[in-house]
């Protein structure tokens, strides 16, 4: 299975990057959390990965799910490798039913 890389990019930084990131999202796997001021706010994938996601979701888009819902709901206050890092971790923190 192909791992999803997910990459955490500011507004600044995306404004910046904008022609490397668009040409990265190329690539279906690639994805983007837009933060802003250390908060997730969006996320950012190519027009082939969002077809993808409506013919139906991979293992690696249900954790990023998963691990956006964590941060989202504040578990990873303040740092981002408190986030969840499988589907486990973010069950035991009573999410989703185990």
């Amino acid at each position: 299975m192909a791992q999803s890389r997910v990459r955490f990019i500011g507004s600044r930084e995306l404004h910046r990057d904008l022609p490397k990131v668009l040409e990265s999202l190329e690539d279906t796997d690639s994805r983007y959390v837009l933060t802003i001021h250390s908060k997730p706010k969006a996320v950012i994938i190519g027009a082939e990965a969002f077809l993808e996601l409506l013919r139906g979701q991979t293992p690696s888009d249900k954790l990023l799910a998963l691990q956006l819902g964590a941060l989202v709901q504040g578990l990873g206050k303040g740092n981002e490798d408190e986030a969840p890092n499988s589907a486990s971790e973010v069950a035991e923190a009573e999410l989703i039913p185990a």
